[in-house]
């Protein structure tokens, strides 16, 4: 049962009242079915298999693809010791 002690519609008076208050109810509900409505968008965008898959391929093939990289890079530099340029300005002075 309604305790009608706690009264939420006390301050309708008249028609008008209860006509504002029907307009306003109306657009709070409309206002809440919108931002279900966009999380939902929110959520299946995020979760998109066209969008998702990518993403989550190209988190792991980029430390493969670097690390791939170093190892061509490293299979075509000569063998020859490479001195630095502190190496040889330390022979300079010798």
């Amino acid at each position: 049962m309604m305790n009608l002690s706690k009264n939420s519609y006390s301050h309708i008076k008249s028609f008008e009242d209860f006509e504002n208050e029907k307009m306003k109810l109306y657009f709070q509900m409309r206002l809440s079915e919108k931002k279900l409505q966009l999380k939902y968008v929110e959520l299946s965008a995020f979760l998109n298999p066209m969008r998702f898959v990518p993403f989550l391929v190209s988190s792991w093939l980029k430390p493969l693809a670097l690390s791939f990289k170093d190892l061509i890079f490293s299979f075509f530099r000569p063998s020859q010791n490479f001195q630095t340029s502190d190496e040889k300005s330390d022979e300079k002075s010798e």
